[in-house]
């Protein structure tokens, strides 16, 4: 580290030389000149107001008697304005009878000049196209036949001002020979030499992204790469008037600024807190990253929705403190490794780093505080220069480093080789004895599975059944050998009350068991509001809440729909109420349009949420309309629509549509089997990906119903066991904690 530090000095103070003789050998001539920034007067007119109206009120003129680079903006105020700035000068004896040249060293936004009542140039545009020069300087030439040898020359300038507007106090007239010379220098150092820096920000970018492309454990490369490519973008603004695309106004200016001055800095700022993160390899708190995160966006997004540039200026200072809340982050975990002894030589390599640009910071600040009546050179930019150089050799060095430590690694891998060849083979003898014993267990596993997917079996009712006025078909079709789809029938007698379809997220045993518990919460939550002729609706709410508090710490939720029948007031034409939480939406066909409805909810509120997701606010849909006889029903999980082939496609509802359609005279058995046949080709026959149930109810005219037509008997429930089912409901109910009350 002796060599690296005696390089960096020497490279520093090399630098430093260099850019002192550039500076001070491109000094102003001799040349007089003739200053009228102390005859500066002002009027503040509108946008149509010409050279006519400006020389008809020379009486309104005002001294513009503020001198600072920004006078029009502490003069006018906020917002935009138009205003003209009259100054004059008389033709000193060695000037005459040669054409004259103003230069105005700063000036924005966009301005027009006229000299003795002559036009004779202008810069930027004015609205609706505006356009800024930025921080160029102009030029005007003034040819012999406008001037007055003998007597006074008056110049007025028409500005439109916006934003931090200013006139240079500092603007000359001088022979256009020795005037234009001056004018170039100004633009020289004032936009010109920022295009051999971007030049070296953009090379170092592509250079030490490509190192952390290769070595992606170096992130201190990418932070350092992103921090040199924001750096170049933002300077882009100091010679955009050098680039056509600008100059022609295919980019619109407030779009240019806020891409150029205004976003990059916070992602400069953003990364290089984030170098100095990395390079000391510090592993910042959850909520500090949220911060950092947090300032970016804030910052991006005010910027980019900004509706005007007035805007931009506004919160200017507002952008200042989250840059530098941004930069403190960084500031503050170098200072904390400072202080420590762990990574304190590192830490103070990373400030010796950022030492030029620091210094060269405090120069800039202490010219323009000290007189802010001119435009200087950015020192700070050329200090960011000989930072980049001093962090590419620091960067170097690490890299030659661990890559000296890797050789001294590979060397010595043979013996690695050997020892960990021995450890392996005695990993292995071990591997082999646990793969016996997980053989044994797996099968035990299998077995169980087994049982499970019996029991699970035996809990469902019949797949397909015949009510009163209904004929039902299902298929039911695990993923694996158990389930977490499941159904249930509700019906007293041969009276079908309602049908429900459940979903519970996840495949395998832990979904099986929770659509065991839950069967039981359903069938008896739906029973009593069915009874009590509750909304569908709450009666899905109180399930959530029950089953809340039930699965205590399971993740698995599940989606579903309730369906209630009540044929008792006409049976040709029966009412159906239908609940949905989060499931896919059931469909309808009507036999009376040979249309097929998607039953989205008619309850005119907004739908969210499924059951059993811990602190979700739900609202589950209702829908309500009639079944005639001939009508369908068609109730799926999403394993049927989101069943894929081999392009990854996925099956969808326009097939079962069609099918119900075409089919819908047939039996619901025809229908259901016709549908299923459909998947299997579209699937080519490779089974499915995820549980999978369908439940088809077609209306069947009620007479046609035959009495004693098989019906499982263990789903009817009497009143007794609704009066039992209503006391635990409301027990329940007055237990479950505040999440599930919420919910409701």
């Amino acid at each position: 580290m002796r060599t690296f530090r005696f390089f960096a000095k020497r490279l520093f103070l090399t630098f430093l030389t260099l850019s002192s003789a550039f500076f001070f050998s491109c000094g102003h001539n001799d040349t007089p000149r003739i200053y009228i920034g102390d005859t500066f007067q002002y009027w503040e007119a509108d946008a149509d107001s010409t050279f006519g109206d400006a020389m008809k009120n020379t009486a309104n003129f005002k001294p513009l008697q503020d001198k600072c680079v920004h006078n029009l903006w502490h003069t006018l105020g906020k917002g935009r304005h138009y205003v003209w700035v009259r100054a004059e000068f008389t033709i000193p004896p060695q000037f005459k009878n040669q054409p004259l040249g103003l230069v105005i060293p700063h000036l924005r936004f966009a301005e027009q000049v006229f000299c003795n009542g002559a036009f004779i140039s202008q810069y930027g545009a004015f609205p609706p196209h505006e356009q800024s020069t930025l921080f160029k300087a102009h030029f005007f030439s003034f040819p012999l036949n406008v001037l007055n040898q003998e007597g006074k020359n008056i110049i007025l300038i028409k500005i439109f001002a916006q934003g931090r507007s200013g006139i240079s106090s500092y603007s000359f007239v001088q022979p256009a020979r020795y005037a234009y010379p001056n004018f170039e220098t100004l633009n020289f150092h004032h936009t010109r030499i920022y295009m051999f820096l971007v030049g070296i920000l953009f090379l170092t970018f592509i250079l030490y992204l490509s190192f952390y492309l290769n070595l992606k454990s170096f992130k201190e490369f990418r932070d350092f790469a992103f921090v040199n490519f924001f750096t170049s973008i933002f300077l882009i603004p100091f010679f955009a008037t050098e680039l056509p695309m600008y100059t022609n106004g295919a980019i619109p200016y407030v779009p240019f600024i806020k891409l150029t001055l205004c976003i990059p800095p916070y992602f400069m700022v953003f990364f290089a807190s984030m170098f100095a993160i990395n390079f000391l390899s510090i592993k910042p708190p959850l909520k500090v990253n949220i911060l950092r995160w947090s300032v970016l966006a804030i910052q991006v997004l005010l910027t980019l929705f900004a509706p005007n540039y007035e805007f931009l200026i506004n919160i200017f200072p507002f952008m200042i403190i989250l840059l530098t809340i941004q930069g403190l982050i960084g500031a503050v975990a170098v200072i904390k490794e400072l202080i420590g002894k762990e990574k304190r030589m590192s830490a103070l390599y990373f400030a010796t780093g950022f030492l030029p640009l620091s210094s060269t910071i405090v120069v800039d600040l202490t010219l323009r505080i000290t007189d802010n009546t001119r435009t200087y050179t950015y020192f700070s930019i050329f200090g960011w220069q000989i930072s980049i150089i001093i962090f590419i050799v620091m960067l170097a060095f690490r890299f030659a480093t661990i890559y000296k430590r890797n050789e001294r690694l590979s060397n010595h891998l043979k013996e690695e080789v050997a020892a960990r060849t021995s450890d392996l083979q005695f990993a292995n003898n071990e591997l082999s004895n646990l793969n016996e014993r997980l053989e044994k267990d797996k099968h035990r596993s299998d077995m169980d599975l087994e049982m499970a997917s019996i029991v699970q079996r035996k809990f469902l009712p019949k797949p397909n059944k015949h009510f009163r006025g209904w004929e039902i078909s299902v298929c039911y079709s695990p993923q694996a050998k158990v389930s977490g789809d499941f159904y249930d029938y509700y019906s007293f007698n041969d009276t079908l009350n309602g049908i429900t379809l459940f979903d519970v997220s996840g495949h395998g045993l832990s979904a099986s068991l929770v659509t065991m518990l839950s069967k039981n919460i359903i069938s008896r939550v739906f029973q009593t509001g069915f009874r009590r002729k509750e909304p569908v609706d709450k009666i899905l709410n109180k399930i959530n809440n029950l089953i809340l508090a039930e699965k205590g710490d399971i993740e698995n939720y599940m989606t579903g729909v309730l369906c209630r029948f009540d044929d008792s007031e006409n049976p040709a034409k029966c009412k159906v109420e239908l609940g949905n939480a989060g499931h896919p939406y059931p469909l309808k066909y009507s036999v009376s349009d040979n249309e097929i409805y998607e039953l989205k909810g008619n309850d005119g509120k907004q739908h969210y949420g499924a059951i059993g997701m811990k602190g979700i606010t739900v609202s589950f849909a209702r829908s309500n309309f009639f079944m005639s006889t001939g009508d369908i029903l068609l109730f799926y999980t999403d394993g049927l629509t989101e069943s894929t082939n081999s392009k990854q496609e996925q099956f969808g509802l326009q097939a079962i549509k069609e099918i119900m359609k075409k089919n819908h005279a047939k039996s619901s058995d025809e229908i259901l089997g016709l549908i299923m046949e459909r998947l299997d080709e579209f699937t080519e026959y490779r089974g499915f990906e995820d549980d999978l149930t369908v439940i088809i109810a077609k209306r069947k005219n009620v007479s046609e119903y035959v009495e004693g037509e098989d019906y499982d008997e263990s789903f009817d429930d009497n009143i007794e066991e609704l009066e039992e089912a209503d006391t635990e409901s409301s027990e329940s109910s007055d237990t479950k904690p505040e999440s599930a009350e919420n919910n409701e």
